[in-house]
């Protein structure tokens, strides 16, 4: 009752300051903080691979298909391509193909009598983005009879107009099999919008009654670091500016595939594209494989993440397992993987590996068994002999390799879990049950540490379990940042956090909650990307044990300092007071601090396309013998003071 009581009045604007906070930061040395302790994770969902930050821009370049429903295939169609001018689109798997992993190619069967430009255009992701301030490269492999020009070009749907072209000269016969062709180019206008299309044209009256057939038609907007079929560029600025230490990666359901045999194959993720045969995707559609294990390691490198590297363990999302009699093979290929990843280039698969241009080993020092083993009756084949299957062949030839178990220790009731494996624990929680989380590690066993692998707050006062958020909203992001604050804490055994949606589109996906989505050609970052920004780029290497004149809730902290001495003291402030005074003391700090705070003006309110709601701020904070004083303004406010 009088927690009801007090709440009217701050409703009324009775007691909207709360009394003085004072928190006293101790100098005394902590407990090491994880070297990679805030990180993301990636798997293709909802395109955020294909359509998405791989910078490929034509959807169905390899005809590999489009869309998957309950796993009923074939799934290879002519689907997001058009024909323009006197010529017929077919899918068509006549030999010579291009390569065995793709077998349809699209054959243009040209009308007789045909005049003037005839050929096709891809509608893209949804549109294209277009502008003069990158460049295309556009490729694609022609079998047939045809000497001539071939006109590459961008059209807008909204200016009906091109927006900038590269022309091809072809010169070939159908005894010449199939010849590739490249070129890179700028375009002369920038689209008004993503309403943009690619279209291939060539001369009708030279080819009138033939057949041209074409594959693998490709079209790269320049990319993150010019990295050969890299990343997008602004997504993946915008994962830079997040400020993560890992990348967890592939995934996510989509390493564990719908059904057999479906399940992520690492090493047909690997080498040219025209050798990347794809497959249905656990989100709905087909994925290209073209942002393969190769990429993703790059992808590290270009960032600077650890690696944390899931590997396939045997389980099926439709609920098939693999029996312990025949696991042998897929451990075996674990093994494999590893040794492309890590063995000399003198090894068998280290060989493969430099000869993709990597001939330098990489650094891997976490593997993740499997993905969620919780689900689809996973728990008894898991604990009874897939884990250990895994885990004792990775260790017998990688002795200092850190294991991650796909489920929580406690279910390791017969046989227990190997002292020091990480347990991957997954929280999508309502706001509530992510701000009651706070203390949750505080008496965990120091002796099973935890990847908090996915998190995300998707249930609020307003959308209850099944309906999830739409979109994280300020307060659902401060529910996040109160979770944070638990962790860091307790981050002797908490290695890693990462959000359980990096990124998806708003075209595919715009009713539940992401850190980041996209259109082709614009972003939105979420309330909890730049919550999340406040907290990755503002840790350090060891706690910093602090206390308060008053309890915990509504207001939350924790601190950490680095190696220089800086002190990061983060207050979290969760449906309190809509104006809070506070002094921080640290002993002997002496100087100008920075408060840097995010907050937004309504606990609901939420950034879109066009309209960011999230407001940052950075203030300069003096302090006097080691106090800095300091008011937080807003109910819901997530704020680090750095000294």
């Amino acid at each position: 009752m009088l927690y009801k009581v007090s709440r009217l009045s701050a409703l009324l604007g009775i007691a909207s300051t709360a009394h003085a906070v004072t928190l006293t930061v101790s100098t005394a040395r902590g407990n090491a903080t994880s070297p990679i302790l805030y990180g993301i994770l990636f798997e293709d969902v909802y395109h955020s691979g294909d359509g998405g930050l791989y910078s490929e821009l034509i959807q169905n370049r390899a005809f590999q298909g489009t869309s998957v429903f309950n796993n009923q295939g074939p799934y290879q169609t002519l689907q997001y391509w058009h024909t323009r001018g006197s010529d017929t689109l077919i899918l068509d798997n006549e030999v010579p193909l291009l390569t065995s992993a793709l077998p349809w190619q699209m054959r243009v069967d040209v009308a007789e009598g045909a005049t003037g430009a005839t050929g096709f255009w891809n509608e893209g992701y949804a549109g294209m983005n277009i502008t003069t301030a990158t460049r295309y490269a556009a490729n694609f492999y022609l079998r047939g009879s045809y000497k001539g020009e071939i006109l590459a070009a961008f059209w807008s749907n909204t200016t009906n107009s091109m927006l900038g072209s590269t022309t091809f000269q072809v010169d070939q016969t159908e005894a010449n099999g199939w010849v590739p062709y490249a070129q890179t180019f700028t375009t002369q206008f920038s689209a008004p919008d993503e309403k943009n299309t690619f279209h291939l044209t060539f001369d009708g009256a030279s080819t009138a009654g033939q057949s041209l057939r074409f594959q693998m038609i490709s079209v790269f907007q320049q990319t993150f670091k010019n990295s050969n079929n890299g990343l997008r560029m602004d997504l993946a600025e915008a994962l830079v500016e997040l400020g993560g230490k890992f990348l967890r990666l592939p995934g996510g359901n989509n390493l564990e595939g719908i059904a057999s045999p479906y399940r992520w194959k690492w090493n047909e993720t690997i080498g040219p594209i025209i050798n990347r045969p794809g497959r249905p995707g656990t989100w709905g559609y087909v994925n290209t494989d073209g942002l393969g294990l190769l990429e993703m390691m790059q992808w590290c490198i270009d960032m600077n993440l650890e690696p944390i590297l899931a590997v396939w363990g045997g389980l099926y999302l439709n609920g098939e397992i693999i029996s312990e009699a025949d696991l042998g093979t897929y451990v075996d290929d674990v093994l494999n993987e590893l040794e492309f990843l890590l063995g000399p280039s003198t090894s068998p698969w280290g060989s493969v590996r430099a000869s993709l241009g990597y001939p330098n080993p990489f650094t891997v020092n976490y593997i993740e068994i499997s993905n969620e083993d919780f689900l689809n009756g996973g728990i008894p084949s898991y604990v009874g002999y897939r884990f250990n299957a895994f885990y004792d062949a990775i260790k017998d030839i990688y002795p200092n390799m850190k294991i991650i178990s796909s489920i929580w220790s406690g279910y390791f009731t017969n046989l227990s879990m190997p002292a020091g494996v990480i347990q991957d624990l997954h929280d999508y929680l309502s706001v509530d049950d992510m701000v009651s989380k706070f203390g949750a590690y505080d008496h965990a066993p120091r002796s099973q540490p935890v990847l908090v692998g996915e998190y995300a707050a998707i249930y609020d006062a307003e959308n209850v379990n099944p309906n999830q958020l739409d979109n994280p909203t300020l307060q659902s992001a401060t529910s996040e940042a109160v979770y944070f604050l638990g962790l860091e804490r307790n981050s002797d055994v908490i290695v890693g956090i990462c959000h359980g949606a990096l990124i998806k589109s708003l075209h595919d996906e715009p009713n539940n909650v992401a850190m980041i989505k996209h259109t082709p050609n614009a972003l939105v970052r979420s309330m909890s990307y730049y919550v999340s920004k406040l907290f990755f780029t503002n840790v350090g290497t060891e706690t910093a044990a602090i206390s308060g004149n008053v309890g915990y809730g509504p207001l939350y902290w924790s601190a950490t300092k680095n190696d220089a001495g800086t002190y990061f003291v983060k207050i979290v402030n969760y449906d309190g007071a809509a104006s809070t005074p506070i002094t921080v003391i640290i002993p002997g700090e002496t100087g100008v601090a920075t408060l840097k705070t995010v907050t937004a003006p309504d606990k609901y309110s939420t950034n879109s396309l066009g309209n960011t709601q999230s407001i940052w701020t950075e203030t300069q904070v003096s302090g006097s013998g080691g106090r800095y004083s300091f008011t937080l303004t807003g109910n819901y406010v997530n704020a680090v003071l750095v000294v």
